[in-house]
C-alpha cells in the first residue's frame, strides 16, 4: 500500500506542507514488573491422504504469568514465565482428550492420553526468557529434563518445539512483527515467521502489515496495526523421526485477518487477534512410492494482556 502524504498547496500565505504524524512503536522491557497474558487457540484441520480424509481439532487457553527482575551489570534482564492455568481439548480419529489444569489427574481412555504427562509438567516448568541491554532476546533458561519422563513417541513430536533455540527465535519474531522505524497511517511492511510443528515439520508465514493509526480501547489510546498473510510455505527436516519425505508443496491462503493494538504507555501489545484459513497440496513420499495430500487448515489466535 503507498504512503498517502497530505500537502498543501500554498498560494498566498506561504505555508509551509503539512505531513501526517509519525510514531515509533518501542517495545519496553521493565524492571521488577508483573502480567498476565491469556492466549487461547483453535486449529481445525482435514488431511486427505491417498483417498482417506482425517479430521482434527484442538482448542486450548492458557494463563502466564511474567516476573521480570532488575537488569544486571552487562544490562541484561531475565523475566520468567510461568502457566498458572492451562486447558486443552483434542479430537482426533484416535479419540478425544481433555485437560484442565485444575484437576490435571482426571485422565480418559483414549490414545491421546500420552500426552497428559507433558501437560502436567509445562505447569511445573517455567520458562525465563534472557534480554540483552537492547532488549532483544539473547537466550532461554529451561530444564528439559522433563522430556526424559514421556512416551519416545510423544518425545519425537514435542522435542523440537521446546529446543532453547527455538524458543528463543519464536521470541525474537514475535517481537520483530513491530515496525523498525518510524510509520503513519497507511504505513506497511512485511514479516516471515517459522513455527515449529515439532518431528521436523516447519510452516512459514509471510505477513504485511499496515499501520492503521490510533483507536480508544476501554478508555485507552492504542496504535492499531493490521496484517494479511500472502504466502506460505511448508518444510519437513530431512532428519525428521517421520517415515516420510517431502517432494514438495502448494499451499496457499484462502482467508486471513489479524490485528494487533499497541499500548506506547506500558511499550508491549495490549491485544492480538488472528484467523487464517490455508488450502493447497503436500507431495510426500515414503519407501520411494509418492503419497499425495491435500491439506486444509484454519487458525484461530488471541491473546490479551490483563
Amino acid at each position: 500500500m503507498m504512503r498517502r502524504w497530505l500537502v498543501v498547496v500554498v498560494l498566498v500565505l506561504g505555508l509551509p506542507a503539512i505531513c501526517p504524524a509519525q510514531v515509533k512503536l518501542v517495545r519496553q522491557l521493565k524492571e521488577n514488573s508483573e502480567s498476565l497474558v491469556e492466549t487461547s487457540v483453535k486449529v481445525q484441520q482435514s488431511l486427505k491422504i491417498a483417498g482417506m480424509n482425517q479430521q482434527t481439532g484442538s482448542e486450548n487457553r492458557r494463563l502466564v504469568r511474567a516476573k521480570s527482575g532488575k537488569r544486571d551489570d552487562l544490562g541484561r534482564l531475565r523475566i520468567e514465565e510461568k502457566i498458572e492455568e492451562f486447558e486443552a481439548h483434542i479430537e482426533a480419529p484416535t479419540g478425544k482428550y481433555d485437560f484442565d489444569s485444575k484437576s490435571p489427574d482426571a485422565a480418559g481412555t483414549s490414545a491421546l492420553e500420552q500426552v497428559r504427562p507433558l501437560h502436567k509438567a509445562l505447569l511445573q516448568q517455567p520458562v525465563t526468557m534472557v534480554y540483552d541491554k537492547d532488549d532483544s532476546v539473547s537466550g532461554v533458561e529451561f530444564d528439559q529434563q522433563f522430556l526424559n519422563n514421556l512416551t519416545p513417541e510423544v518425545q519425537v513430536l514435542v522435542k523440537d518445539q521446546f529446543n532453547t533455540d527455538n524458543l528463543k527465535r519464536a521470541a525474537r519474531q514475535a517481537g520483530d512483527r513491530l515496525p523498525m522505524g518510524l510509520v503513519q497511517k497507511g504505513s506497511t511492511w512485511e514479516r516471515t515467521e517459522t513455527t515449529n510443528l515439532g518431528a521436523g515439520q516447519q510452516l512459514s508465514l509471510t505477513a504485511k502489515y499496515t499501520y492503521e493509526g490510533t483507536v480508544e480501547r476501554e478508555g485507552k489510546p492504542l496504535d492499531r496495526i493490521t496484517y494479511v498473510i500472502e504466502q506460505v510455505g511448508f518444510a519437513l527436516d530431512p532428519n525428521s523421526p517421520l517415515p516420510l519425505k517431502l517432494k514438495g508443496s502448494d499451499l496457499k491462503p484462502e482467508k486471513s485477518g489479524g490485528e494487533i493494538l499497541f499500548d506506547q504507555k506500558s511499550g508491549q501489545i495490549a491485544e492480538e487477534t488472528q484467523k487464517i484459513a490455508l488450502k493447497g497440496t503436500i507431495d510426500f513420499e515414503i519407501q520411494n512410492m509418492p503419497l499425495p495430500s491435500e491439506l486444509e487448515l484454519t487458525m484461530e489466535f488471541k491473546t490479551t494482556r490483563k
